[in-house]
């Protein structure tokens, strides 16, 4: 398993927050499909509610058009977000914690914890959720996405970079040793394609998707990435494909 920096992703994350975005076409759909997930549910109201990445606020805002939520308390490990959450809330900016939410402690309990594609980059993925399972009162949902094996196979298979991704049966373990209660679990291809690899390049560093790996490319890399990755990753009409596998999960906490 490659060894996740949370400095690195720090840095990474802050430097993408102006071209999230307009970039993280993957992202957005996986936040619409989370959040549709949700308001499958019984009951759409929630009175006290905890973000974890909230980052730009592209899941937030699909949350906020779509339940009624009375308190917010949104969190990210990049400070900077934060002016773009209060813009969501121009009349009541909401609480907002900057910082590593494996370490930070989190006020009172919560009816709704839901984080969209964030569980990746958890250093300890097992020790969180029991961390999150604590603070959800009885009933409470918790609410996430995160990925599967063969997520970015491509980088992966060029490069030999990239995280280690929980399998669902792995995932459904820990909620359970967690006291959740599984309701929906998920799993999704979405295919992404490009002109050239230099574009995918460009879209993983847009969106803060390279906080993993060094970073570092000469010339010489970088030409042989991109005609391995035209030779392999190729489609029918010439342009390159980037696979994610987004995993979708809801619970309840017993």
């Amino acid at each position: 398993m490659e060894a996740i920096e949370t400095k690195r992703i720090h840095t990474r994350f802050t430097r993408a927050l102006s071209s999230y975005d307009h970039h993280a076409d993957a992202q957005h759909r996986i936040s619409r499909k989370l959040a549709s997930l949700l308001i499958q549910l019984p009951d759409t109201h929630y009175r006290r509610m905890l973000e974890i990445g909230c980052g730009t606020g592209g899941f937030t805002r699909v949350l906020k058009q779509q339940c009624r939520i009375d308190e917010w308390i949104l969190n990210d490990l990049c400070e900077s977000c934060q002016g773009k959450i209060d813009r969501l809330f121009p009349n009541f900016p909401p609480r907002f914690i900057a910082g590593d939410a494996e370490t930070l402690s989190f006020p009172g309990k919560f009816d709704l914890i839901a984080s969209a594609s964030v569980f990746q980059w958890i250093k300890e993925p097992e020790a969180f959720l029991h961390k999150l399972s604590g603070l959800l009162i009885p009933n409470g949902v918790l609410l996430f996405s995160t990925f599967a094996p063969g997520n970015l196979r491509e980088i992966k298979e060029l490069t030999g970079k990239g995280l280690d991704y929980p399998t669902s049966g792995r995932l459904a373990k820990w909620l359970s040793t967690a006291d959740l209660n599984l309701l929906h679990l998920e799993e999704e291809t979405i295919t992404l394609t490009f002109q050239t690899p230099l574009d995918v390049l460009r879209h993983l560093k847009a969106t803060g998707v390279t906080a993993t790996g060094n970073g570092h490319w000469t010339k010489g890399l970088q030409a042989s990435f991109c005609r391995h990755y035209s030779e392999q990753f190729v489609t029918p009409d010439g342009q390159v494909t980037l696979t994610y596998r987004p995993l979708y999960i809801v619970t309840i906490k017993k």
